[in-house]
């Protein structure tokens, strides 16, 4: 007599674990409390009578230290324990607001005070921000990479871009000292949220006495080797330019959509009608986000990636040459598509680059990013003076056109492997 065979038990879908959980709410948690004190500190200037100078000088503070403490937090990150790092630095971050908050309530802050905490939160920000994107890879395994970054992605939307500012506005109608507390009582929850992290894992290869050597060694060589191999990766290279090309057209956009939206501008709409709109691209993002992982499965990066610059290009051109409500309301939803780049990008970067390195490659790259948005809000004064802010939403668009030939290109789907620790 023989048994009867059994069905195979259909293997369930791998999930992200619990680790990621808890990383996945810190992130929440942190860029809700980003997009508060990023609303709240050029209001608050203007509430104390800084005028065009003092809120310029403020919103620079708070810019500038990517331009000078990037490459060094990667240093940073890539020598120390990063989860460690992200609960150092939010401790800080509610000892700065905490102050301010005080400060507000006291009647002792000043637009220097509020610069001064724009800068030291800026330095807080370029280590947070790499230290959180070298977490990922050790908490996931890389054919989870596109799915754990799309869930990030998804919630850095909903909550900085969408949640933030609303909060703001209601937290900065009470007062700005309550705004200011609120903002560092979330970050004291995301201290406590990254406690439940594991401990990270030492990279492979590496023991105590080779952390040791690896720590007294020279800073600017470490930042060296991080910029060697984040240019000797041509996908890499092609991407960090290519995404400062978006970001700086994305910047230049913004800076010129409220003279189009905003009367005397050709639409004209009421300050409510404007925020109703932007929320659009924030909606967009949030449901492409969500999708993603399933995009970049069905269709290959290099389709999702054309996608996603199509969009852009086209959410940003189209009001420009026919600037009515309902086309700037479809190009800011075509501009969700953007979150496909991110996350091809991203992935890209965590599975390709050793982790030894990760933190030194992310914080170059990130620097590239972010470098060219002033150079995108200072192209949009420009041209805007000169020939109004339909040419600098057209330009914008051709000059996501001009980064999507290369990136598209060089997108690929890779297999999903560990990167080489060699």
């Amino acid at each position: 007599m023989t048994a009867t065979p059994t069905a195979p038990t259909a293997p369930s879908s791998p999930r992200l674990g619990r680790p990621f959980l808890w990383l996945w709410n810190a992130c929440a948690g942190s860029n809700l409390a980003d997009g508060i004190y990023q609303v709240a500190l050029p209001v608050t200037a203007v509430h104390l009578g800084g005028g065009a100078g003092g809120v310029a000088m403020v919103a620079a503070m708070a810019r500038v230290p990517w331009l000078l403490f990037a490459l060094f937090s990667g240093v940073l990150v890539d020598r120390l324990d990063e989860r460690r790092l992200m609960r150092i630095v939010n401790s800080a971050r509610v000892v700065i607001l905490g102050a301010t908050a005080l400060a507000l309530m006291t009647d002792r802050a000043g637009i220097a005070l509020l610069a001064a905490a724009a800068f030291l939160l800026g330095i807080g920000e370029t280590v947070f921000d790499t230290a959180f994107h070298t977490t990922t890879p050790s908490l996931v395994p890389p054919s989870l990479l596109e799915r754990a970054n799309s869930r990030l992605q998804a919630a850095e939307i909903t909550t900085n871009q969408m949640a933030g500012p609303s909060v703001a506005g209601l937290l900065l109608g009470l007062s700005a000292s309550i705004a200011f507390g609120t903002t560092a009582a979330l970050y004291l929850a995301t201290v406590f949220l990254l406690m439940a992290l594991p401990a990270a894992p030492s990279p492979p290869g590496h023991d105590g006495a080779a952390t040791a050597a690896h720590g007294q060694g020279s800073v600017l060589a470490d930042v060296r080797s991080g910029l060697r191999f984040l240019f000797s990766d041509t996908t890499l290279t092609v991407y960090a330019v290519g995404v400062g090309a978006l970001n700086l057209a994305w910047a230049a956009v913004y800076a010129a959509l409220p003279l189009l939206a905003l009367p005397p501008g050709p639409l004209g709409l009421s300050s409510t009608a404007y925020g109703a709109l932007l929320m659009v691209a924030g909606v967009s993002g949030l449901v492409v986000g969500l999708l993603a992982p399933l995009a970049t499965t069905r269709l290959g990066n290099r389709v999702c990636m054309a996608l996603g610059l199509a969009g852009m290009a086209i959410g940003f051109a189209l009001p420009g040459i026919s600037p009515t409500p309902l086309v700037l309301g479809v190009g800011l939803g075509c501009t969700g598509l953007l979150i496909l780049v991110n996350v091809i990008t991203v992935s890209y970067r965590q599975r390709t680059v050793p982790r030894e390195l990760l933190g030194r490659v992310t914080s170059a790259y990130r620097l590239i990013a972010f470098g060219c948005l002033p150079v995108g809000s200072a192209l949009a004064g420009v041209v805007g003076t000169h020939h109004g802010p339909r040419a600098v939403l057209v330009l914008a668009g051709g000059v996501v056109l001009a980064a999507a030939v290369p990136m598209t290109l060089s997108a690929r789907s890779l297999a999903p492997h560990a990167p080489e620790t060699t």
